[in-house]
């Protein structure tokens, strides 16, 4: 492997010139940079393993070299026994974000780090690497630091690739709808850095409507948005047209699906009566079953309850806080959901994840968007609109 030939002894040259200057590392960085990113799947988990391993501090011996670092000054005892216990690897982590390309590199190596983890045995290490990394990152990623920019079809090429490349949740289909969704009913808004300037981190798209959308062909949709992105598009939406009033997410609900057949297949479960969950095996063993208008009929009220039941009351068995990944992003940053949708997005991703449902988080006031991400935060409660408590 690549690893055991050139990468061990490079990284080692790396701490060696970079204890004494980071000007001296910076071509061995350049290098190792240039290797990783021309290893194949397999070498670039074994380096991140190396990494991961090598240069975390060791077990041996560690109450008794923690027992001599105490002394009468707490100060440096807390300065001691951080050096000790801070991993060699971030170090090799600030060396590489001197890079004229660093940081982006640095975005790159924790995305491939997230995607290799279910693959790695014996992972601790590297989820620990991880978690330095993401740290790391916090710091120079604060929203201090970061531009909000709408995003047009005059914007840079690279820019408007991305924002076709990185809709995850309704995918675009071609160049005709992607100029479609920076039209003018439409609003773009990208938070970017400055040193991945064409890079985005995070895409707020929004629509320009009368009412709260119950479809997918308008919305106010996010995907991974900070509270602090939602804050500042709102202001600048506002300032930009002072009539708006109403601002909320069509969002999808991915896991609605997979929970429904879990709790279809619990021997358990007392959600569902017996009767139902007959009907629902009878119905779910068709292929063809949800093109039955008079069907769907039938089965709405259950599902739409199933569903308000799935996204208020089931929690995730580890955190407390929602199962569903996307209504747990928006209650934590303040939002009340506030509708469900029926039918409202039968593309087969859409049926595959939800049934085709979809679900409006409304956003009100900035004071209550506080109050309501701090309840949940702290004591995992869930704001409820009306039109879906009565779903309940």
């Amino acid at each position: 492997m690549i690893i055991t030939k050139t990468v061990r002894p490079l990284l080692e040259e790396i701490f060696y010139l970079g204890a004494r200057s980071p000007i001296l590392a910076f071509k061995n960085v350049e290098k190792f940079l240039k290797q990783y990113d021309e290893s194949d799947k397999q070498n670039r988990i074994a380096i991140l393993k190396h990494i991961a391993k090598t240069y975390h501090p060791q077990e041996e011996n560690f109450p008794s070299q923690i027992q001599k670092m105490t002394s009468s000054n707490f100060i440096q005892t807390c300065e001691n026994i951080h050096s000790y216990t801070e991993p060699k690897y971030a170090e090799l982590f600030r060396l590489i974000g001197r890079q004229p390309d660093g940081v982006h590199s640095l975005v790159h190596l924790r995305a491939d780090i997230l995607k290799f983890l279910p693959e790695i045995e014996s992972p601790a290490y590297v989820e620990r690497m991880s978690e330095s990394l993401r740290d790391l990152l916090a710091t120079w990623f604060t929203t201090g630091l970061l531009q909000v920019e709408r995003v047009t079809w005059q914007s840079p090429c690279e820019i408007v690739q991305r924002v076709s490349e990185y809709e995850a949740v309704h995918r675009i289909r071609n160049w005709a709808d992607l100029k479609r969704r920076l039209g003018p009913y439409r609003r773009c808004f990208a938070y970017t850095h400055h040193m991945m300037p064409n890079d985005p981190l995070v895409i707020l798209h929004v629509g320009l409507v009368d009412n709260i959308s119950n479809s997918i062909q308008t919305s106010l949709r996010g995907i991974e948005l900070g509270n602090a992105l939602i804050k500042r598009c709102v202001l600048q939406l506002q300032a930009e047209h002072p009539e708006l009033e109403k601002f909320s997410s069509l969002s999808p609900i991915p896991d609605f699906r997979k929970w429904l057949m879990e709790e279809l297949h619990s021997s358990s479960t007392s959600i569902i009566s017996s009767e139902i969950r007959s009907w629902f095996h009878s119905l779910f063993s068709t292929s063809t079953w949800h093109l039955d208008e008079t069907v769907l009929d039938e089965i709405r009220p259950i599902l739409m309850r199933l569903c308000a039941y799935y996204l208020t009351q089931v929690k995730h068995s580890k955190t407390g806080y929602a199962r569903d990944p996307v209504a747990n992003f928006h209650l934590r940053n303040g939002a009340v959901v506030w509708r469900l949708n029926w039918l409202a997005d039968r593309s087969e991703r859409g049926w595959k994840q939800s049934l085709s449902m979809m679900v409006n988080y409304r956003y009100y006031s900035f004071d209550r968007i506080d109050r309501n991400s701090i309840d949940y935060i702290d004591k995992q409660k869930i704001q409820i609109d009306e039109q879906v408590s009565k779903l309940l």
